[in-house]
């Protein structure tokens, strides 16, 4: 496609120009404004990026004017995913939070594992504990029994949730740092680290590139900017609908494409802490947020509580959604 570039012109008349423009009636200067983002909007090309990051595949898609700072502006977003993973992967032995679990006393941590902590203790506050991120025990344990398809031993699953509590560890704000109260406590953030890097990529193309018509996609859960040209909003396909969503964010929890059946019963990937097992049954949130980092964080929330609690605990927070879907 040919790209017609207007010439930069300078107008020497500096005074007059803005004595022009302040007589300009406010309905009228918002409508140039208006018509001039729209114009800037529909001059762009649409461009997809995908990678593979935190074990997920992660998609952009985004409106830009070139090529090259389309490519700019991925490729930053997919760097931070990959220091991210870096930061708050459980898989890896040498990042931030498997040395944070292996530590004793108060540790000053990174400002992202401390942004993503101090929303974790929040979110298992306001859920009663059914959010959880010091459940890697559990997790351990859980991740082994669906390998092997059997349940894991009554008695592990007793010392793991000795392990597991949002009492059990604590957060100082004033110096970022963060204290395990028990040894052999584990962090594992599969809940919430997705939606914060997916947040921070969204913010870096934005606020450093300048692109506000985008869709951050990890692994399902998205956040979606500024509609595409000419479109009410980005078009997303979910369940047997479409919907058009814009400025927002949406996270999927439940149970109904990651599970493992034993001895007839079907159990999810995700851990309820109160009982070590994976979650039983085939519902589906969806849960729409001002970030992605509070959508998926609730839906994993509101899929451990059930439709009434769920419901009951979206109600009290803004700018908050939920579809719950039954079989």
């Amino acid at each position: 496609m040919t790209h017609a570039r207007m010439k930069n012109t300078h107008y020497s008349k500096t005074a007059e120009k803005s004595a022009v423009v302040c007589c300009l009636p406010s309905a009228v200067f918002l409508t140039l404004v208006i018509f001039a983002w729209h114009a800037a909007l529909s001059a762009s090309e649409r461009f997809e990026f995908s990678e593979m990051h935190m074990g997920i595949p992660v998609r952009i898609i985004l409106y830009a004017p070139t090529a090259d700072s389309a490519e700019r502006a991925a490729k930053e977003a997919f760097a931070s995913f990959h220091a991210l993973n870096a930061i708050m992967s459980d898989y890896d032995s040498e990042s931030e939070l498997s040395l944070l679990s292996e530590s004793r006393g108060w540790i000053r941590v990174s400002d992202d594992l401390f942004a993503v902590l101090w929303a974790a203790k929040h979110y298992s506050t306001i859920s009663e504990g059914t959010f959880d991120v010091t459940v890697g025990p559990m997790v351990r344990l859980w991740r082994r029994s669906r390998r092997q398809q059997e349940l894991p031993r009554e008695e592990l699953v007793e010392q793991a949730k000795q392990l597991v509590g949002n009492l059990l560890w604590e957060i100082d704000e004033k110096t970022k740092s963060v204290r395990l109260l028990k040894a052999g406590m584990r962090f594992d953030l599969g809940a919430i680290a997705k939606g914060y890097a997916i947040d921070k990529a969204f913010d870096i193309i934005i606020q450093k590139h300048g692109i506000t018509s985008l869709l951050v996609d990890a692994g399902g859960d998205f956040r979606v900017g500024t509609p595409p040209p000419d479109m009410e909003g980005w078009r997303i396909a979910k369940d047997n609908e479409t919907v058009f969503l814009k400025d927002t964010a949406m996270a999927t929890s439940g149970g109904r494409f990651q599970f493992v059946v034993i001895g007839g019963v079907r159990y999810a990937h995700i851990v309820d802490p109160k009982t070590g097992l994976g979650m039983t049954g085939l519902q589906t949130v969806h849960v729409t947020a001002p970030t992605a980092m509070e959508a998926d964080a609730l839906a994993t929330a509101v899929i451990l509580l059930g439709k009434e609690k769920g419901q009951a605990l979206i109600d009290t927070l803004p700018k908050v959604s939920m579809e719950f879907v039954e079989p």
